[in-house]
């Protein structure tokens, strides 16, 4: 943060004190204390000359301000140095409307999700090549094959035990279901097993 007095602001931007003056009852400036603080101050300046009113008002607004009028009566040049009230309190209008923090902020937001989705990334290729993760089409592939590989041996199993169940007492019939469903589960399984095997020889292969 510099600071410096009205005045040499004035000689910094070439202007009047008369200039500066009305630009601070306009609340086109950045004060901690009688002095101006430099860097905002010139932000704020720049950004709201050239007939911008509607600028100027709205600075003057967050000042609590009216803008002046030109009859406004103008106080005497105030003059000070860091040295003569001590320690300068904050301003709640130390930081210009617009300022560097909003892009700052955006450029740290965008640089928080790029190393997160890099690191998701990574850890993506890692569950890959653990075999803890597929590839979605070569998922798509094998449960498509699962699938007809369970419909297949469901039909298979209604066309082999109907006859049966038909011929059979009661109580055989029970155990006759159970026993091609376990046997019906098994061969899912293995088909399972397969198709696990399937994906991680075709990841080899790539």
């Amino acid at each position: 943060m510099t600071l410096e007095t009205r005045a040499a602001f004035a000689r910094r931007l070439g202007v009047n004190k008369s200039t500066i003056t009305r630009a601070f009852q306009a609340g086109r400036l950045v004060m901690q204390g009688s002095l101006v603080d430099i860097e905002p101050s010139l932000t704020r300046w720049h950004a709201t000359k050239g007939g911008r009113d509607d600028v100027t008002e709205r600075f003057a607004a967050q000042r609590g301000q009216d803008v002046p009028s030109s009859s406004y009566p103008y106080p005497a040049e105030e003059s000070g140095t860091a040295g003569d009230s001590g320690a300068l309190p904050p301003q709640p209008d130390a930081q210009p409307m617009g300022a560097t923090n909003a892009g700052s902020g955006d450029r740290t937001h965008y640089k928080a999700l790029t190393l997160r989705f890099e690191n998701e990334t990574i850890k993506l290729e890692m569950a890959l090549r653990r075999h803890m993760r597929y590839p979605l089409p070569s998922v798509r592939r094998e449960a498509y094959g699962l699938g007809l590989a369970l419909r297949a041996s469901v039909e298979r199993l209604v066309d082999q035990t109907a006859p049966r169940l038909a011929a059979a007492q009661t109580p055989e019939r029970r155990a006759l279901l159970v026993a091609e469903c376990v046997a019906l589960s098994r061969a899912m399984h293995t088909e399972f097993v397969r198709a696990l095997r399937r994906l991680r020889q075709s990841e080899k292969k790539s």
